[in-house]
């Protein structure tokens, strides 16, 4: 999710080639294979402890877990319950669509986990699509390469690094210092990313470890807020008179307007759990690991989110709200005093945010790193390298860290800098629904695959596809405007217009580099898809050894 600053006075919204006959539909050069002399057991195939070489299995379960929780949780869970609420008209109802888009989130990272223990090597949705939607060429795949390697990932990272330093002026009570001074937040965010880089370049593990403190501090400051939530909940606090829950529903609005707006900010509240699948190839113990960690990490993200809620509007009335404030802020600072609320919480709250870029670059690497390494962009052989002594992908990183400066110092303040945060989001709904879709389409194709050893709710998969293809497509539906809140200069179906051109733009390297580079030079770029599982499927009818 991307990071909106919101003062506390809130500014924006959130391989090599082989050479080989050309005789398959399929065209791209085999990935590095799984061996197929591993051995097999009465329960299958065991997977691969490193499918890839000079990748390291050096994720366990807490970092995981981090990864996923360094990605969700940015500055949303901090503002976004107020305007759901005015959205609503009642925070009974918001809560009832904060657990409603947690369940539905949860089908989605389930099936984000069945797909990633079936192919435990990094890449995530890349790879899932590829195997799900093979034909034409990989189409699928190939869009959401080039749209999200090259465009999604690194404006994230720019648009989150561009605002998290002001949560620290704001702690300093400096907030007018960086008032009119953007270019100067710019250079910050550029000098702690480059730091992050060179952390990530040199050292899984202390990248890792700092991963997990970024994590222990999110879940640290939505332990004081859930806590206190809890509670008042059970009366152990005395609660702020007002109306919030006595009203119960009366005054609830669900127009479609108002339904569509609230939804989508619920959703990219929980949005980020597919991080960890860009990275699933250096997980230990994936069968293990990867579902566990997506079921742990959004089940207590669940929990916290709801009692920060009912923490919230247990102390302020809905009529109360300040728009131009923080709602965690205004929290903060009637039940703790100034000092939590505007020294403390802002500290917090930059921290969470870097933690998100620190969890885009991380994982935003290996998604580089697979695009090259499977071939859907060119130059595989140095993007997909890994370097012998760190084991992490170098030049990938190196990529995704100037593609992000690219986007941090481009667009000039203003408008141009808003819509690029607005863009960030586009097409990924597209994405998540054929990737929920894909589950269903892979039992069906490979309903005895034996690394599946995992299963999802098909239920849910298919109603998180649905809702998440119903999202996209409500992108171009005038949004509802949230009381109090300046109506947007720019038209409201500019940004996802504008990611459909841009999706639609990556037909032209997916034609030059699945088609006429493939039927020129005779390379198989997109071998290794059928290889992969013909693999899998060998080592399960091989004898027991």
């Amino acid at each position: 999710m991307h990071a909106e600053y919101t003062p506390l006075e809130p500014a924006a919204a959130h391989t090599a080639e082989t050479a080989r006959p050309a005789s398959s539909s399929l065209d791209i050069v085999p990935l590095s294979r799984t061996s197929s002399s591993s051995t097999t057991t009465d329960l299958g195939p065991k997977p691969p402890e490193s499918s890839e070489p000079g990748v390291r299995r050096e994720i366990g379960l807490v970092s995981a877990s981090s990864i996923i929780i360094g990605q969700v949780v940015g500055s949303g869970i901090f503002s976004t319950p107020a305007s759901v609420a005015q959205l609503c008209g009642t925070p009974a109802m918001a809560l009832i669509l904060w657990l409603v888009s947690g369940v539905f989130s949860l089908g989605g990272a389930l099936a984000s986990a069945e797909l990633g223990t079936m192919f435990p090597q990094n890449g995530g949705m890349i790879r899932y699509l590829a195997h799900a939607y093979p034909r034409p060429r990989a189409l699928v795949a190939t869009i959401m390469a080039y749209s999200v390697t090259f465009f999604c990932r690194p404006a994230a990272i720019a648009a989150n690094v561009a605002v998290f330093s002001q949560y620290f002026f704001y702690a300093a009570g400096r907030s007018d210092f960086v008032q009119d001074r953007d270019y100067l937040l710019r250079g910050i965010g550029a000098v702690t990313m480059t730091g992050l880089l060179l952390l990530n370049v040199v050292s899984v593990r202390w990248s890792l470890r700092l991963l997990n403190f970024f994590a222990f501090v999110k879940i640290a400051t939505l332990l004081v807020v859930s806590f206190t939530g809890f509670l008042l909940m059970v009366g152990a606090v005395k609660r702020t008179a007002g109306t919030n829950w006595s009203r119960g529903f009366r005054g609830t609005r669900l127009d479609a307007q108002s339904f569509a707006s609230a939804m989508t900010r619920l959703f990219w509240s929980w949005e980020g759990w597919s991080n960890v699948g860009y990275v699933v190839g250096e997980v230990k113990n994936v069968k293990r690991n990867l579902p566990l960690s997506l079921g742990l990490a959004m089940s207590t993200l669940a929990v916290l989110y709801l009692l920060a809620n009912v923490a919230y509007f247990s102390v302020i009335p809905l009529e109360d709200i300040d728009n131009g404030t923080l709602l965690a802020a205004q929290f903060m600072d009637k039940i703790f005093g100034h000092a939590v609320g505007q020294v403390v919480l802002p500290v917090c709250i930059g921290l969470s945010i870097l933690g998100v870029v620190m969890s885009e670059l991380f994982g935003g690497g290996r998604l580089m790193y697979t695009a090259g390494k499977t071939g859907f962009v060119p130059y595989g052989a140095v993007l997909g390298d890994v370097h012998p002594r760190f084991g992490t992908p170098i030049y990938a990183l190196l990529i995704i860290w100037a593609l992000s400066l690219v986007f941090l110092f481009a667009p000039p303040p203003g408008k141009a800098f808003d819509l690029l945060v607005d863009l960030v989001q586009e097409g990924m709904w597209y994405f998540y629904a054929l990737t929920a879709f894909g589950v269903i389409v892979l039992r069906r194709r490979l309903p005895d695959y034996p690394l599946r050893r995992f299963r999802s709710s098909l239920v849910l998969s298919f109603l998180f596809g649905a809702l998440s293809l119903v999202l996209g497509i409500l992108q171009f539906y005038p949004p509802a405007l949230v009381p109090g809140k300046k109506k947007p200069e720019l038209p409201y179906y500019l940004a996802p217009l504008l990611g459909v051109v841009f999706m639609t733009l990556c037909l032209i390297p997916w034609y030059l580099r699945m088609w006429r580079y493939v039927n020129r030079s005779g390379v198989r770029l997109l071998a290794w898809i059928e290889e992969e599982e013909r693999d899998v499927l060998a080592m399960a009818e091989s004898p027991q050894s």
